[in-house]
């Protein structure tokens, strides 16, 4: 192998590194169990490269990174961030109120659909999830959330914006 040869291969390991670094390959949080490995797909979603989400980027992220329910999901997100508005949202692109007991706070990620995949990592996990059951169910036996009023809130979501309905039976 020349010299030449020997540099270019160095530029081109670097280049992938520098690359991979850019899409954010690296996670601000520390989860409690172990990560599940998400497989790396070459075409680039459109909604890597938004800032900002929407109900239509999170569906899309949704989609993409296999999680199931994704129109209750997209209508967590919406309720959960006050339609996309609100600090933990904007300040540190945490979509579901995710929240770290050990540390005593809320999770920050640097980019919104990151989220979406800790989601998937912690809520969706497949130890969790029992087959057959109704997802709105699910959300309540793991005290999702605090509200009571919280399931008929995300039904309301899905209602108003026409969000698509799969099935909400849970099957593995």
């Amino acid at each position: 192998m020349t010299k030449f040869q020997s540099i270019l291969g160095y530029l081109l390991v670097i280049g992938l590194w520098c690359t991979a670094m850019q899409l954010g390959y690296k996670y601000y949080y520390t989860p409690d169990y172990e990560e599940e490995e998400v497989p790396v797909k070459l075409e680039q979603p459109e909604f890597f490269l938004t800032d900002t989400p929407t109900k239509e980027s999170v569906k899309e992220a949704c989609e993409y990174f296999g999680l199931k329910h994704s129109e209750i999901v997209v209508a967590q997100s919406i309720l959960e961030t006050g339609h996309y508005h609100s600090d933990n949202c904007v300040k540190h692109n945490n979509l579901f109120g995710l929240y770290n007991s050990r540390r005593a706070q809320y999770y920050k990620f640097d980019k919104w659909w990151k989220s979406v995949l800790m989601y998937k990592e912690s809520i969706q996990r497949e130890s969790r999830m029992r087959t057959n059951e109704d997802y709105f169910d699910y959300l309540v036996r793991i005290g999702y959330a605090e509200d009571p009023l919280y399931v008929d809130k995300l039904k309301r979501i899905i209602k108003k914006y026409k969000l698509e309905k799969s099935s909400i039976l849970i099957t593995k």
